[in-house]
């Protein structure tokens, strides 16, 4: 095994130190690098925790001089970043390049991931520990925390594989599925759970938020039910999230990309020409006790609101899922608490499925 957990363990007792000296200005005031998707998050990780975070730095302009949740954006030019010497980089592709732009300037410079992987590491060595059985399953988990800790992807690329969410062979070649593709997108994992089990299942639902990527995902299975002479009755697709309970929420584009999208109940400096409002469902509501055998979820960040969203039918019909965790630090702690409490008897795996930070799937089956 490539990725010890003894090696893990030591990195992080190297690391202590670093995350107490950070720690010590949490009452006078932090910044932090990256007022993205993980930046907002991060600040309210660490307002939780009692630290005062003042500003968000952004080399964006278009976001200069916006606030999120009360915290405002600035430049890395701003004459302000000066006066704080602990950053927090949530930019987590670009770490290594915010800490070479910065290193003159003795800041203390740690990547968010990096803090939260020292402060939690007990939290994810249970998980580690406790919940994989499979060597595969435990170096993954362990070059995951490598990449978290040292904001390297060298570990994510050599760990990766094909496959994403059909990535271990119970998910694959049941011919018998109902399965719900959350945050369908264009229709490719559709396209690929097809594929995998020969054109043969019993029912698909599709769920995806956005107005662009749900046309492309039509589209898509116009195609598809011609090529494998799909009944006109075995796909359901819906124009809507998925979330812990129905209602509406904000659907906020980033510069209209097909790619960056998702929904939010906060302010996360978006303008109005940015934001729809968009229907989601919990899973239970939706269903009202239809079957499933296969969820898959890749929700930008609302994987937990969905489980929550969806709890008798899991604790129902015990489905297998293919659930990324990679959206939040949080991710590959919580989720996995989160399934084992609502059925004690699922088996789980992870593996990585890209060469960068990102794409890891947490994949939950019962025997």
């Amino acid at each position: 095994m490539k990725y010890k957990t003894e090696d893990i363990d030591s990195l992080v007792k190297q690391m202590m130190p670093l995350a107490s000296k950070t720690e010590n200005d949490h009452n006078r005031g932090v910044a932090i690098y990256g007022a993205g998707f993980v930046g907002t998050w991060a600040a309210q990780y660490l307002r939780s925790s009692g630290a005062a975070v003042k500003h968000f730095i952004d080399r964006d302009p278009q976001k200069n001089g916006t606030t999120i949740n009360g915290i405002p954006v600035i430049l890395p030019s701003d004459p302000l970043v000066a006066s704080y010497p602990t950053i927090y980089i949530a930019a987590r592709h670009a770490v290594k390049d915010v800490q070479k732009a910065m290193a003159n300037n003795n800041y203390n410079l740690l990547s968010f991931d990096g803090y939260y992987v020292i402060k939690n590491y007990q939290k994810f060595a249970d998980i580690r520990d406790n919940y994989f059985s499979d060597d595969k399953s435990i170096e993954t988990y362990n070059a995951l925390l490598l990449a978290m800790l040292t904001s390297s992807t060298k570990s994510c690329r050599t760990i990766m594989e094909k496959d994403m969410y059909f990535g271990i062979p119970e998910f694959s070649g049941t011919f018998n599925e109902i399965f719900v593709d959350a945050g369908a997108f264009v229709g490719d994992s559709i396209e690929r759970f097809i594929w995998e089990n020969l054109g043969t299942f019993k029912h698909i639902y599709a769920f995806e938020p956005g107005h662009r990527q749900f046309l492309s995902l039509q589209q898509r299975m116009l195609r598809l039910s011609k090529e494998w002479a799909l009944d006109d009755n075995s796909v359901t697709a819906v124009n809507a999230g998925l979330a812990a309970e129905d209602g509406r929420m904000t659907f906020s584009f980033l510069y209209d990309s097909p790619l960056r999208h998702g929904l939010t109940t906060g302010d996360h400096g978006t303008t109005s020409s940015d934001i729809n409002s968009i229907e989601v469902y919990s899973l239970d509501s939706f269903l009202k006790g239809k079957p499933v055998t296969f969820i898959k979820a890749d929700v930008e960040g609302m994987e937990m609101d969905l489980l929550r969203g969806a709890q008798a039918t899991i604790r129902r019909n015990k489905p297998k899922m293919a659930l990324c965790v990679y959206h939040y630090p949080s991710d590959l702690i919580e989720v996995a608490e989160f399934v084992k409490n609502l059925v004690p008897e699922y088996k789980f795996h992870i593996r990585q499925h890209a060469p960068i930070f990102g794409d890891f799937v947490l994949y939950c089956h019962c025997e």
